[in-house]
């Protein structure tokens, strides 16, 4: 709370934050890293969008937002059909930057010396967790400031949510690696006397099993 002109306590604003993370791509299908290329959603990946904004469909959202690449986009679209809120882009939300590991499988690239299982792995010509960090945390903070006391979806990427929400939770560089599964959805709070909380994580609420 803050108090207000003449001596009166007022409660502050609290942002919401629904991340949620992009349906199944073609990356994702074929057990290889993406990063920062473009793959798109898989036909699963498709019906997963489809199935995580029939989830969210009586959350009002005043804003959605999500990367540049295709896959947080296309599912940003899905959540957005319907509502008058128009998608907005942001490049600094792009999945990290994996540099000669994109396009590579994921035993192959977890089997190396340099592969850290707790934290974060910077590969040869890719990111540091701390540019990860500056960008996208410039993002949010960004958002959170224009829009105090609104919902915000951001629609993005494992790695990229990933490190935010080790960051909320006050254990980086040491990353939680929930959440995992495509489409899960984590609810942070924002309000000015406390920062950033995580209020909810789903795992696996949202994945369309295969067949279903």
């Amino acid at each position: 709370m803050d108090r207000a002109r003449g001596g009166a306590w007022r409660l502050t604003p609290v942002t919401t934050l629904y991340f949620v993370r992009h349906g199944e791509s073609e990356a994702n299908a074929a057990h290889v890293f993406a990063g920062r290329r473009d793959s798109p959603l898989t036909a699963r990946g498709r019906e997963q969008a489809k199935v995580v904004a029939a989830a969210v469909r009586s959350v009002h959202f005043d804003r959605i937002v999500t990367s540049t690449l295709s896959r947080t986009k296309d599912t940003a679209a899905e959540i957005a059909a319907g509502r008058d809120v128009p998608v907005e882009t942001y490049a600094d939300l792009d999945e990290i930057d994996l540099g000669d590991a994109s396009g590579k499988p994921f035993d192959e690239m977890r089997g190396l010396p340099n592969y850290d299982r707790d934290g974060f792995t910077r590969w040869p010509g890719g990111e540091s967790l701390e540019q990860v960090v500056t960008r996208a945390m410039g993002v949010i903070d960004r958002l959170v400031g224009e829009s105090a006391g609104k919902t915000i979806c951001v629609v993005g990427h494992g790695g990229v949510t990933r490190i935010l929400v080790s960051g909320f939770l006050g254990v980086l560089p040491k990353l939680i690696r929930v959440p995992a599964t495509n489409t899960n959805i984590t609810i942070v709070t924002h309000a000015p006397e406390h920062g950033y909380m995580v209020d909810e994580m789903f795992n696996d609420a949202h994945v369309v099993q295969a067949g279903g």
